[in-house]
């Protein structure tokens, strides 16, 4: 089967690529340069020329193909509005893109976030049935993506995915945090008793899979994480494990960290280039439930995360130390 990638050069697209290519499939991947392809450089795959927000260069990508999995978008960014051009109205542009096409009806997997639903309340883990209340411009900006790809349901074959927090090889939003551990300080933010729901990468790349082939009504919304979201200390403990140290907790007061947070945003502004380290970031850190419930992906999905979080962090340790990152 032909079938195009979008975000093919990032973290999950790149192991989505692989996944797909030994799979079978012929794999086309929208790019916005052909020089800096970074997982994707020997891999084999078409490589079109493209930019979601820009609507003429979208038509040749996905002519001819029978699934469009679109996971490009920006997760860090300057402006607010510049959320909403990439995620929102990008999203829009290839769903235009994909309904011009006469071919048979197409299948669209559209990968959101558990961001475009916002942090659980009250204990109970977000449903796809509850009222989505992202707290940031990235979710925000997710959350209307999912509104378009909704709008095109009786067009394409759409399927919506949350998923949690990813993590495992060639992720690098962890790095950061893994370093600083390395030299024995595990840094926690606020007080110390989060609850988060986590993935691997191949996990939720499986999820990703069985939502492009599985027989449900298209317009149909799932979250894919582990079925069991993990205390913040299970993490520190994981954490602790693969690195083989004893690494001690450093609690960060909020009022410290709001006050980092806008001086960085102030920075990225005037710099023009993203800081992850702004205020919309820190809100989201300072969430205590990030919880979601996956049980309609598992009833409707078959979706079974089979990696424990010690294993998959033994993993991704294993990898960074392989990289030279740690």
């Amino acid at each position: 089967m032909l079938v195009l990638v979008t975000g093919a050069t990032g973290f999950l697209g790149s192991h989505l690529v692989e996944r797909l290519i030994a799979a079978g499939h012929q794999v086309r991947c929208l790019v916005r340069s052909t020089e800096r392809l970074g997982w994707l450089s020997g891999l084999d795959v078409s490589l079109y020329r493209g930019d979601c927000s820009r609507p003429d260069t979208l038509a040749p990508a996905v002519r001819g193909v029978r699934t469009v999995y679109h996971l490009a978008g920006v997760t860090w960014a300057v402006r607010r509005t510049e959320y909403f051009a990439v995620n929102a109205a990008g999203t829009h542009n290839l769903l235009q893109a994909c309904a011009q096409q006469s071919a048979p009806r197409l299948r669209f997997v559209f990968v959101s976030s558990q961001a475009a639903a916002g942090p659980a309340r009250g204990g109970v883990a977000v449903r796809e049935a509850h009222r989505p209340r992202p707290i940031s411009p990235y979710g925000a900006s997710k959350l209307l993506a999912e509104r378009h790809v909704a709008a095109y349901a009786d067009r394409l074959h759409c399927v919506i995915l949350r998923p949690s927090t990813v993590y495992g090889p060639r992720d690098t939003n962890l790095l950061p945090y893994m370093r600083l551990a390395q030299r024995g300080f595990l840094i926690e933010f606020g007080r110390g008793d989060r609850v988060v729901s986590l993935c691997h990468i191949q996990d939720i790349v499986d999820g990703i899979v069985r939502a492009a082939v599985g027989q449900v009504p298209s317009g149909s919304v799932y979250f894919l994480a582990d079925p069991v979201p993990y205390a913040w200390r299970e993490v520190e403990n994981a954490v602790r494990q693969g690195l083989g140290i004893d690494a001690r907790q450093v609690m960060v007061p909020k009022w410290c960290t709001s006050g980092a947070a806008s001086l960085a945003q102030l920075y990225g502004m005037a710099a023009g280039k993203p800081v992850k380290g702004n205020a919309a970031r820190l809100a989201e850190l300072l969430e205590k439930q990030w919880i979601c419930d996956v049980s309609r992906a598992a009833n409707e999905l078959d979706f079974r995360p089979r990696i424990r979080l010690d294993h998959g962090f033994n993993q991704l340790i294993r990898w960074y130390r392989q990289q030279h990152w740690i």
